[in-house]
């Protein structure tokens, strides 16, 4: 739930807010010390209300405001009611969201974070690990996991894609193999990866960004639009890195660069959402990435990172980039 705007004089609010419900804009008026305030309950539509507000603004008694508000004040007394049953359930889930309790507002974001702790738990041969011992001792390491085999892009041995025998003997299986991953039926394979951590700095970095910036986005956007961001940018940037380097690699991370990618052209094009990074942040993250490439931190999944980062880049800018295209068309 967003504000709108303040008056001091309650008849006006008023009108603005019936305004708004003639444009179906969701809206709640509260008074506070002598003011009253326009709330829009939804984020979807805080970019039409302020449409709304500029035209309501240049002329608050204007014929088309009053015919408007008249016709509202006409509405049968069912569809009155519906919707004000409507606005109230709204208002409440969004209230329940802002009460900070995590599993209604970025329940997804705990839910990443937790399978990703769960994975390293059940996948680590820990008898070896603790040996090791050290901030850099590995995880995800247990030859025997079929938990671990399943959670890869592809199996290490491939998938099995014929009953020939000296065809099977001569297949390559760190090579890409998406018609076997289609005949295997084992399509969560694509996503998987990002669960997979083979360090204990590897899990505690990525883990720390997942929790500082993916609740941030959940928050704001919602848990369906979160969940869709995550999916589409884990797909690219494992498939990305598969064809760079081969199936074995997993993490976070291209998720991650994702999430920068897509906060920091959503601060670019659509600051109104509030979602974005400051500018030392996106020097960061840029940084960091090339120091990845440079080999800095030895083996790392670039191509899983640089496609994760682009890829959130263009869905964060997408509605830009879409306006731009459709002006250049009119023009």
């Amino acid at each position: 739930m967003r504000e709108l705007h303040t008056f001091s004089d309650q008849q006006i609010a008023a009108r603005l807010s019936a305004f708004l419900t003639s444009h179906l804009i969701t809206n709640q008026v509260e008074q506070e010390q002598g003011e009253w305030t326009i709330w829009i309950v939804s984020d979807d539509q805080r970019q039409q209300a302020r449409q709304v507000l500029e035209t309501f603004l240049d002329d608050p008694y204007s014929d088309s405001v009053t015919a408007a508000i008249t016709a509202v004040k006409k509405t049968p007394a069912p569809t009155e009611q519906r919707r004000s049953t409507s606005n109230e359930s709204v208002t409440r889930r969004l209230r329940e969201r802002w009460d900070g309790v995590w599993y209604r507002c970025f329940p997804l974001t705990v839910i990443l974070i937790g399978l990703s702790i769960l994975v390293v738990a059940l996948t680590t041969d820990w008898k070896t690990s603790l040996k090791q011992g050290g901030l850099f001792f590995p995880t995800c390491n247990n030859p025997e996991s079929e938990l671990l085999e399943a959670l890869f892009i592809q199996p290490a041995q491939g998938f099995q894609t014929s009953d020939n025998f000296f065809l099977e003997l001569f297949r390559d299986p760190a090579k890409p193999d998406p018609e076997g991953l289609l005949k295997s039926g084992q399509y969560w394979r694509p996503i998987t990866p990002i669960f997979l951590h083979f360090g204990v700095l590897h899990i505690f970095f990525n883990m720390h960004w997942m929790w500082g910036l993916g609740r941030y986005i959940e928050f704001v956007r919602g848990t369906w639009r979160f969940g869709a961001l995550v999916f589409i940018v884990a797909i690219v940037s494992n498939v990305a890195q598969l064809y760079w380097s081969g199936p074995n690699f997993g993490g976070m991370s291209g998720v991650v660069f994702g999430l920068m990618g897509y906060a920091w052209m959503k601060g670019k094009t659509q600051p109104y959402h509030g979602i974005g990074l400051s500018q030392d942040q996106v020097v960061y993250s840029i940084f960091f990435m090339v120091m990845c490439m440079a080999g800095i931190f030895g083996n790392v999944a670039n191509a899983c990172h640089l496609a994760g980062f682009v890829t959130g880049i263009i869905i964060g800018a997408r509605q830009a980039i879409w306006k731009k295209l459709l002006n250049r068309r009119e023009e």
